[in-house]
Order: structure tokens, then sequence, then C-alpha cells
């Protein structure tokens, strides 16, 4: 294994990463997290990731900690896992503001995390940081559908066989969004990851409505080693194609209104057609976010099943006078396809609005098979 760049640290920084299928509540979580942190006394750093560039991800944690400071990276145009170096020199940019806590943000599709990244930190890097426990969030309804097969999928086995493995390589398991849940249902639900997934700690939270969320923080900082169950197999065709049969779409719109412009309005109108369309095809929908950006301020929605309704982060955001539209797409459909429709669903809710919608950046594709450049299946811990 060839060395990567070296990096220099005054101290050990704590390393906080917290994967999971698309979807999972990721970034809303790590936003919490870093402002628990920051509440604590410690420095931040957040280093976001997604399979091409125009990420939403990026904006939301810049807009959610944007009075506290926090330097934010991201690696763009494959996972952590396949761009490692750019995952090195991102990190070295976060050591310039000497955090004590890094976080980062595997894409939604990633595993193999703790062979192909923790391992070669810990190698070749032993001296500059010390893992967190490793945290795999994880979707109520996923749970019900690509663990326990009690509603449908709507996407191929080897989906679930993905959403599997990064059960497996989880230090803890961690049951998002139970702010939806019953109390008995979120306990039912605890019950059976702990019994498809024995020997994992299990545990309940709500990043949106701040439940739990201390005692999260509070095992992540608690000293145990971290990112330690490496997946002693993995079928990498398997993993390859539950990647690609989600086509992937990112794009960045100019949004220019003949007046002002209803941006809570525009982005609910926007996944609502979306969400028509794509039920047309019987398209399962892994994951989409919508931002829009004007005058410094930035409201953004999400919509994570088929089935689901379109959640907004401010409903009283109010108008912009025009906007930067970004919009990311994973959903279980041929790229071309997807790209036709996202176009042309862009062009009619433009059209109600009376905006001109100019599009500057547009990608549309599969991801390409994975193929990390370090990977290393021993067990390796942290110094002590």
């Amino acid at each position: 294994m060839n060395a990567p760049k070296a990096l220099r640290v005054s101290k050990p920084v704590k390393l906080i990463f917290a994967g999971g299928f698309l979807g999972s509540g990721k970034t809303t979580a790590l936003a919490a997290l870093a402002r628990q942190l920051i509440r604590r006394g410690m420095k931040v750093g957040i280093i976001t990731n997604d399979q091409s560039e125009n990420l939403v991800d990026t904006v939301i944690v810049r807009q959610m900690l944007s009075e506290l400071g926090v330097p934010v990276e991201e690696v763009v145009e494959g996972c952590f896992c396949c761009k490692f170096d750019e995952l090195v020199n991102q990190m070295e940019k976060i050591l310039a503001h000497h955090p004590d806590v890094l976080m980062g943000e595997p894409v939604g599709s990633c595993t193999d995390f703790v062979a192909a990244v923790a391992n070669p930190i810990k190698i070749h890097y032993q001296d500059a940081f010390r893992f967190a426990p490793f945290s795999t969030l994880v979707d109520p309804d996923r749970v019900r559908s690509l663990l326990l097969s009690e509603s449908p999928a709507h996407l191929p086995e080897d989906v679930s066989y993905l959403f599997r493995k990064q059960l497996e390589e989880a230090d803890l398991v961690v049951l998002n969004k139970t702010d939806l849940l019953h109390s008995d249902e979120a306990d039912r639900l605890r019950s059976v990851i702990a019994e498809r997934c024995p020997g994992k700690e299990i545990l309940s939270v709500s990043a949106k409505a701040g439940v739990n969320m201390d005692a999260w923080l509070d095992l992540l900082l608690s000293g145990r080693p971290g990112a330690g169950t490496v997946l002693s197999q993995i079928d990498y065709d398997r993993y390859a194609h539950a990647e690609a049969v989600l086509g992937w779409l990112n794009s960045a719109v100019r949004v220019t209104p003949e007046g002002s412009l209803d941006a809570g309005k525009f982005l609910l109108d926007l996944l609502t057609d979306l969400r028509r369309a794509f039920r047309v095809q019987n398209a399962e929908i892994g994951h989409v976010k919508c931002a829009v950006t004007g005058g410094g301020r930035t409201v953004w929605a999400n919509l994570t099943h088929l089935e689901a309704e379109p959640v907004i982060s401010d409903p009283r955001f109010g108008t912009l006078p025009k906007g930067t539209l970004l919009v990311n797409a994973r959903v279980h459909m041929q790229p071309q396809v997807l790209e036709a429709i996202v176009r042309d669903t862009l062009a009619a809710v433009c059209g109600r609005f009376q905006a001109r919608c100019e599009i500057d950046d547009l990608q549309c594709f599969s991801p390409a098979y994975p193929n990390p450049p370090y990977l290393f299946r021993g067990n390796v811990l942290d110094p002590a």
C-alpha cells in the first residue's frame, strides 16, 4: 500500500464519521452534533461527500452552521472510499483551523468504509487522529422495507444487500426520525435491529427534534475504540450493482421570476411534481433534495420515498427576487429517463411560477464500479 500525503497536527483530532443509506438524515444529524460539540467548547469541521458536484448537503450544512464559523469542505465525483487522497486533501484544509473534532458524512450508497477509509487512516495517520465509534443511521421505513421486508422495497435485492452491509460494519446503529414513530414502534424496530445485528449497540434518536442527541454524542466521545468492524466478506459486484441501479442527478439552475419567488412553495411544487412523474414510472426514490439560495438565505426540501410527502426546512421562508436552485436526485431509473423527467418538470414548474430557469450545470449518470485505492481488511486499532 503506497503511503498518502503526510499531515501535521499539534494534537490528535477526534474523527466522527456517520454513514447510512440515502435519506437516513445524516446531514441534519451531523449539523446537530456539531452544534452540541460547539456548546461543549470544542472546535469542529465537517466534510461532505457525493458522486457529483453541486451538492445540496454542503449548502445545507453551511447554512445550518453559518453563524458558528464551522469550516465545511466536500469530496465530490466519488465516495470517500474511492477518493481517499482527495479526502485527505480536504481533511488538511479543515486541520488548518485546528479543530478538536472532524466530522464526515460518506455518500449514502457507500459501504466497506472501515476497510477502505478508516483502516488506511489508522495505518498512515496513527498520531493524527482517533476514531469515535462508527455510526450507521437508519430510517424506520428503510428498516421495514430493506431489512424486514414488511413493506415493498421497490428496489432490487442488491440494494437490500448493501443496506445490510452498512449495518454490519457499524459500531453503533442509530435509528433516526423517532419523532415520526409511536414509542412502541420505535421499541419494536430497535428490538428487531438488535436481533438481526447481534452485538451492535442500538440507539434511537431524532436529529430533527433533538431527542437523545446528547446520549449519542456521549457515546461518540466516550473514548471507546471506533471504526473497528471490518467486513470480512463483501461481494463488490453486488455492491456495484446496488449503486448502478440508481440514476444520479445533480444540477445547478438560475431561477429568475418576473416578480418575486415564493421559494418554499416552489420547492414543494417541484418535489410533488417529480414524485408524480416517478410514480408513473414506478421508480422508487432513494433521495431527492432541493435547495434555493438567494441573498445569503437558503431554504431546502427533500423527499425520501415514493410514498412520502415532501418536507421543507422553513415553511415560512418567504420570497426572493431570484435564486440558485440545486437539485440532487437519486432514483431507481435509467439516467437518461431521470434527466428528461427533471428537465421537463423543472420547465413546467418554472412556467407556473412565471420564472425563467437557466441550467448552468446538470450531470446525470449511474455511479462507476467502486475501486478503493487503499483497502486493508485486517483489524487495526487506534493507538492507546
